[in-house]
């Protein structure tokens, strides 16, 4: 499921480090690096974090399967069958 987006100063962002594991695992193997950004709140610093566009755009690019089903979800499409159970194609 597509995480909500935290806002400050008008910035909306995700902390990669928040994210569900299975999502946080695979974006940090397929974003481009240049897209973390860093944000002062407080005094301090907080690092790991992305704008929320580039989160949407990897969600829908690289989270989400064909056909609109996504990773967290039970799908018939993409399970690997054994040999014995595998549908025959005519």
């Amino acid at each position: 499921m597509k995480v909500d987006c935290k806002v400050f100063k008008g910035i909306e962002y995700v902390q990669v480090s928040e994210l569900p594991d299975d999502q946080r695992q695979l974006l940090v193997q397929t974003i481009n690096p240049d897209l973390y950004i860093k944000i002062l709140i407080d005094g301090k610093i907080v690092s790991g974090c992305l704008q929320y566009k580039d989160y949407s755009s990897w969600y829908h690019q690289h989270y989400t399967q064909p056909g609109g089903a996504t990773r967290d979800q039970s799908s018939v499409r993409g399970v690997d069958l054994p040999a014995n159970l595998a549908l025959n194609k005519a």
